[in-house]
Parts: C-alpha cells; sequence; structure tokens
C-alpha cells in the first residue's frame, strides 16, 4: 500500500517518459523530463501548445488518456509513487493532496449542474464533514475565491456566470479540500486581459496564504515571469532550461529559451522588435534527433544529433541541455 508522507518534496518528477500510439504511429510526447515543487513555490512550465505541457500534469494526476503509456520515470506527490499506487490511492490524492485547475473552465464544469452542487460532490468524496455542513463550507469555499453573494451563486448554473466567474468556481472546487500541490493548466485561457491579471492575481494570494506548492502552465512567458518563483522551458517533449525567474531572463542558456524571450512583447517593445521563432515543432513519430529543437536553431551543428545531450549546470538551480548552451 502505497502513503502519503512528510518531509519529502511535495512534487518530484523525474526521467518521465510518455507515449501515445495511434494508428499513424507512436507519438514520444515526452521525453525524460524532471522537475520538482517544493513547499510554498510556484513554478511555472512554459512552451509552445503541443510541447507535452499538460501531458505533463495530467501524468501527475494520474488522469492521462487511456492511449498514453508512461514507459519510464518517477512522480512522487508528498510521498505517493503514483505510477504505482491503486485507483484507490489515486482518488484519495486527487482533492485531497493536490487539485488540478483546467484550462476551459465552461468545459469542466457539467453544464446540467448547480455550482455549489459540483463543489459539494468533492466535498462529500474528500472532506470528512457531517451531511448537514457540506452546503455550508461549499458557500464557504465560494466566498474563499471573492464570488459575490455566495449563497445565492451557489445555486447558479454555469451558463449564467461570466468565463471569469467560472474559473473562480473551478478554483474554489480544487481549493475546497485544503490541498497542498495546486496545478493550474493554463488557467486564463479565452479570458480578458482585466481578467487574466485577476485571476492569476487570486491565484497567487492563495497560494501565498496557504503555504501551496503550485505549478503553473501557460504558453505566456510574461505571465510565467510575473508570478512564478522558477521557470522550466519546454520544448516537444523535452525540458530544455531550468531556472529561477530572474535568472532566467537574465542570462538564458538555451537558445530556445533566448528565442521566446525575443518574442514575447514587453510594455516598452514595438511589433519591430519583437523576433519569431522560425518553423513548426517537429513531428513527434517515429525516430527524432537528440535535440529536437536543431532544425529551428541557428546554432545548429553535427553534434546536437547526438545521444544523450549534455545537462549542464550554470549554478546549483540553473541547468540547460544543450552542446552550445552560451
Amino acid at each position: 500500500m502505497n502513503s502519503i508522507v512528510e518531509n519529502v518534496p511535495y512534487l518530484r518528477v523525474e526521467d518521465l517518459s510518455v507515449e501515445f500510439r495511434t494508428r499513424s504511429g507512436t507519438v514520444n510526447a515526452l521525453e525524460n523530463i524532471s522537475f520538482s515543487v517544493d513547499k510554498g513555490e510556484m513554478l511555472g512550465i512554459v512552451g509552445e501548445s503541443g510541447s507535452g505541457k499538460s501531458v505533463a500534469v495530467y501524468t501527475v494526476m494520474g488522469i492521462l488518456d487511456t492511449v498514453g503509456q508512461v514507459t519510464k520515470g518517477a512522480i512522487n506527490v508528498r510521498g505517493l509513487d503514483v505510477l504505482g499506487a491503486s485507483e484507490n490511492d489515486l482518488q484519495k490524492m486527487r482533492g485531497r493532496e493536490a487539485s488540478i485547475i483546467f484550462q476551459s473552465p465552461r468545459t469542466a464544469l457539467n453544464p446540467i449542474r448547480k455550482i455549489g452542487v459540483q463543489i459539494a460532490d468533492v466535498l462529500r468524496r474528500h472532506a470528512n464533514l457531517k451531511r448537514a455542513d457540506v452546503r455550508a463550507a461549499a458557500i464557504d469555499a465560494l466566498a474563499k475565491v471573492r464570488i459575490p453573494d455566495p449563497e445565492r451563486r451557489y445555486d447558479a448554473y454555469p451558463f449564467e456566470l461570466s468565463g471569469g466567474m467560472c474559473q473562480r468556481v473551478m478554483i474554489a472546487m480544487a481549493l475546497a479540500c485544503d490541498p497542498k500541490l495546486l496545478i493550474a493548466d493554463e488557467p486564463t485561457t479565452g479570458l480578458d486581459v482585466t481578467t487574466q491579471a485577476t485571476i492569476m492575481d487570486l491565484i497567487k494570494d492563495i497560494s501565498t496564504s496557504n503555504g501551496l506548492s503550485t505549478v503553473l502552465i501557460t504558453h505566456d512567458l510574461g505571465l510565467a515571469a510575473e508570478y512564478c518563483d522558477r521557470i522550466s522551458v519546454m520544448h516537444a517533449g523535452h525540458i530544455v532550461e531550468t531556472a529561477p525567474t530572474a535568472a532566467l531572463f537574465s542570462n538564458p542558456r538555451h537558445p530556445y529559451t533566448r528565442k521566446l524571450i525575443a518574442a514575447t512583447p514587453t510594455s516598452t517593445s514595438d511589433l519591430r522588435s519583437i523576433d519569431s521563432i522560425p518553423g513548426n515543432l517537429p513531428d513527434l513519430r517515429g525516430a527524432l534527433p537528440a535535440c529536437r529543437f536543431s532544425a529551428r536553431c541557428a546554432q545548429y551543428e553535427p553534434r546536437c544529433d547526438e545521444a544523450p545531450l549534455p545537462r549542464l549546470q550554470v549554478t546549483s538551480v540553473h541547468s540547460v541541455s544543450c552542446w552550445n548552451a552560451a
């Protein structure tokens, strides 16, 4: 039986590889990725759409699609061996120890059930509450994410709320049972800029006040720069660079990281100063070069196709996988 223990990193992923077997071939979605999150830390995982960010966190939560297969690696959530855990242990972990905010709240929420009832479902499953106390706890969860008039909103349906309010409901559901690890998978997708900032401020405030370990999945490097303590950069199923946020921006070492930063608008930049990243993500089916960025990289040389790629420790907290780390 797996058990959850204290005094270990809240989340540790080591050498994780995941593939999807499809009719058109095997997709090598993740290859030997490693990352960890300490107590009270917010880690950003950034990269283009299709780089494997969501696959990584779905695997952490034990909700990987049935066609996906973990071929290598280990995942530890507060002492629980996720890959070796029973379904019963995983169900206990979800909601109670680790929760996820999905990127599309209108899709994630059941459209024909009241939002308060959906939060109550989580509480009945994971919280040690008397039946009579569940409604009050669900209303309290709505109040904690600053939803106005939570008693009335308890009886609202998702279609009666704005996109921003639906995302607050998703956050309330994720935090209802006081988990220690929160995963936010593109939590601002489809929201206007003002609402995006409100939602991210809310996640950051709650994470800080509750001492949560938080993983923010985003393709927006600027968003990660504003809210995250550390950033891991993903490209085509590889984590190519990990560093504290300030170090990543002041001293980016991987060519892909430098391209991402150059392509990120700032408050002082104009369109002429914004760079672009040439080409597209490689087809992840079949044989792939050791460096999956090599076909897009201006610094390519033949050894870039040689495996394994070197893992350079720039500092004790800054690492990069590249033959030509600047």
